[in-house]
């Protein structure tokens, strides 16, 4: 029913479930006979139902594991300083990426910009697949948005008005930006280049989330977000393409969220684990902006204490938010929120649907959803929505029914979800690295300012909420050197742009392992465990700790660690 859902996947009609399915495509038929789906592999499905068609609860009924997280782009001389140069430079290696496909999921990108092409002139993206786009053919088993091939591209580069022929556009530019830093062209007149200025480019333009998401969700009508299932199709798509082309792909992931465990365990982390784990392919995940944005409170509970209280401030313009409160097994814990009037809401305990509260003084609404056993990671998760919070100093009451280590943490929604201003009193910076960064297979990036070696301040920090040791390496990541929409010079601070950094370094990592056919079997466990080996470490630092992970990414040390070029 693939070719049966570009309206549904679009519409506001319809809502979006990720169910895990082991099911062949006739059973499917047998059950869903009547539903949209969209398969992404053989464990996630997609459907789209229309929101009549829901009990009367919508789509809360079905719990949170089933709705789509949503995901924003983690915004707010480098190359030198990872080594890059000296690798493009070698005169046995000359290593730039050829043969391998860079590809990003993102905001788009502008294919008319110089440094997307050759030396003739001719575009090196080889595909654009744009989610908002419906005029267009559809992406090979996927129902919705439309594909630009390479040579629609260079057709369209050779009119005067190109985007009447390729339409799309990157409003934005972020998705430009890092496509830039990973792989774009040199820049001959200003000596500007591209981690990998000679890989093939290939992009998903993530399509809006839908607004009963958002409403869900209590993000901001105006905010930048994407949907974990639209993701996850674009990671599907780019793999897809990379198969058909027979090319070795890295996978450049510069989105983040707060909602989930930061242990890994969503179904976007998962999904990234699978196609990390194949031979020739690479995934690369910005760590995140959130250290110290006061976003994560974390707290220890003893047996013998009836209660602790998790202090946040709610900013005067705040209309709504989600907190996220995750316990560690066997620990059962329970809540009551008291407002800055003093009111409070009653224990919840326990709950099988989501519970309503409504606060006189305030008028504040506040609904709690209390889930004993979150299915994928089996822990206890309660979360706190409040739509037009009262601005002022709430406190979340945190009682222990059973308490044995009594850990727990607390998550504000993540920087652009949220009002400047809305952040816990006590704040942690720890464990503040946003999905899917938490996810094993991933190399995780954090940021650092190159011209004098410091953390870059807002760069998440590990380990994950279960102790895996995440960030897995720092890369330049301040003033980073980029091209915009229209060719603009400008520049990228945050995980985003050292995420690009280390996927440029990974793709000429797979150029002399598959391409010149040096380890055939090179995948991204082993591309982070090069990168680990020959990471810089100060001797002021132990390692690996939670803000640099194993050292900052230094590309010619990793070579010089296998011990032969």
């Amino acid at each position: 029913m693939d070719s049966d859902c570009r309206k549904q996947a679009v519409s506001e009609e319809y809502v979006d479930f990720i169910w895990q399915v082991n099911w062949n495509e006739e059973e499917l038929d047998r059950f869903f006979p009547d539903i949209c789906r969209q398969t992404i592999n053989n464990f996630y499905t997609v459907f789209y139902v229309r929101q009549e068609m829901l009990p009367s609860g919508g789509e809360a009924e079905y719990g949170l594991e089933v709705l789509p997280a949503l995901y924003t782009p983690l915004q707010t001389e480098s190359l030198e300083a990872a080594n890059i140069l000296a690798l493009q430079n070698q005169p046995v290696l000359e290593l730039k990426g050829e043969g391998v496909i860079t590809g990003f999921i993102d905001t788009g990108i502008d294919y008319t910009n110089r440094c997307f092409r050759d030396l003739a002139g001719k575009s090196r993206i080889l595909e654009i697949w744009d989610q908002t786009e419906q005029g267009g053919r559809t992406p090979q088993g996927i129902g919705y948005g439309s594909v630009y091939t390479r040579e629609e591209i260079n057709r369209a580069l050779e009119n005067e008005n190109p985007f009447e022929t390729v339409p799309t556009r990157d409003v934005s530019g972020h998705g430009t930006r890092v496509a830039s830093i990973a792989a774009g062209s040199e820049d001959r007149e200003s000596g500007w280049i591209g981690a990998a200025p000679f890989s093939d480019i290939a992009v998903v333009k993530l399509k809006p989330a839908k607004r009963y998401l958002k409403e869900y969700y209590m993000v901001p009508e105006e905010a930048v977000a994407y949907q974990e299932n639209d993701i996850m199709l674009g990671v599907r798509f780019l793999h897809e393409l990379a198969l058909r082309e027979r090319k070795p792909l890295v996978i450049c992931v510069t989105l983040g969220t707060n909602m989930g465990g930061h242990s890994g365990s969503s179904p976007l982390a998962f999904y990234l684990n699978s196609i990390g784990s194949a031979a020739g392919r690479c995934i690369v995940a910005a760590a995140g902006n959130e250290a110290n944005q006061g976003h994560h409170f974390y707290g220890v509970l003893g047996r013998e204490e009836e209660y602790q209280d998790a202090e946040f401030r709610v900013a005067e313009e705040e209309q709504g938010l989600m907190l996220q409160l995750w316990g560690s097994t066997p620990d059962v814990l329970s809540v009551s929120l008291i407002s800055p009037s003093g009111e409070e809401i009653p224990r919840v305990t326990s709950g099988l649907r989501e519970l309503k509260f409504d606060f006189l003084f305030e008028k504040t609404v506040v609904y709690v959803n209390f889930q004993t056993l979150d299915p994928f990671s089996g822990e206890q998760l309660i979360v706190i929505r409040m739509k037009e919070p009262a601005a002022g100093i709430w406190r979340i009451r945190i009682y222990g029914e059973a308490v044995v280590g009594g850990v727990y943490n607390i998550w504000l929604p993540v920087t652009g979800f949220v009002t400047p201003g809305t952040v816990f009193l006590n704040s942690n910076p720890d464990i503040t690295l946003t999905e899917p960064s938490n996810a094993e297979i991933p190399v995780t990036v954090a940021a650092y300012r190159a011209e004098n070696g410091s953390i870059y301040i807002n760069s998440s920090r590990g380990y994950t909420r279960k102790g895996r040791i995440k960030p897995d390496l720092a890369a330049p990541g301040t003033e980073v050197a980029a091209f915009g929409p229209e060719n603009t010079r400008t520049s990228v601070t945050g995980t985003s742009a050292a995420a690009a950094v280390t996927a440029g370094a990974a793709a000429l990592l797979l150029e002399w392992g598959i391409v010149r056919g040096r380890r055939l079997t090179l995948s991204t466990p082993e591309i982070k465990q090069l990168m680990i080996r020959g990471a810089g470490r100060s001797r002021t630092e132990l390692y690996p700790n939670r803000i640099w992970g194993y050292g900052t990414l230094d590309l010619y040390a990793a070579f010089s660690a296998l011990g032969r070029f």
